[in-house]
């Protein structure tokens, strides 16, 4: 009697290692994408950080500028009252301010005559430079020293007599002011770059 051979047949055991790899492949690929996105968050973080400050600083240079000219327009103006009541002006040790005044006069601020309008008024003996001791005094109540400017406020003062009816007599007062990031060339009387601020006022009296 023959007996026909059985064949047992084992199932097939699938080792997890295949899957394991695939899993961990997929999560260094996620890993990289992850580190590209937060770095690239960080870069536009730092970016807009770095625009900001330069906008406020932009800012407070602006400020600074816009202080100092009006700082300048009003040591200025006491000038011109001070030689309206024919008297020069001298605190803070000045002397001799009122020689700067242009005599040549115009008829309003609007005149194209005006010396304030030419880059050469500024580096004459007609621009006043306002003393260290006045621009950098220190705030009232205030213990504390205001920001020293590296470039003095400064101004020309012109005077005004108009052909109308009635006759106005007066002095034009054009002051300059700069941030510590301006550059101000004493040759050309022109400022080449940083923040600078313009400021005007009229004295004026009717005769």
């Amino acid at each position: 009697m023959s007996t026909t051979p059985s064949i047992h047949r084992c199932p097939r055991m699938h080792s997890g290692r295949t899957r394991f790899r695939q899993e961990r492949g997929a999560v260094l690929v996620i890993t990289l994408i992850l580190i590209v996105i937060l770095s690239l968050l960080g870069t536009f973080a730092i970016r807009n950080a770095t625009q900001s400050e330069r906008s406020i600083n932009g800012i407070r240079l602006t400020e600074v500028a816009r202080e100092a000219a009006e700082t300048a327009l009003r040591f200025c103006e006491q000038v011109a009252i001070f030689d309206g009541d024919g008297k020069d002006y001298t605190e803070y040790s000045t002397t001799g301010l009122r020689g700067k005044i242009i005599a040549t006069t115009i008829e309003s601020e609007l005149d194209t005559a005006a010396e304030w309008r030419k880059s050469a008024s500024w580096t004459g003996n007609n621009v006043i430079k306002l003393p260290a001791d006045y621009y950098n005094k220190k705030p009232s109540g205030s213990d504390i020293d205001s920001a020293q400017l590296n470039i003095e406020p400064r101004c020309l003062i012109q005077k005004i007599e108009s052909t109308s009816t009635p006759k106005l007599t007066g002095y034009l007062i054009t002051a300059r002011g700069f941030a510590n990031n301006a550059k101000f060339d004493d040759a050309t009387g022109k400022s080449t770059r940083g923040a600078e601020s313009w400021m005007q006022s009229v004295l004026s009296r009717s005769s």
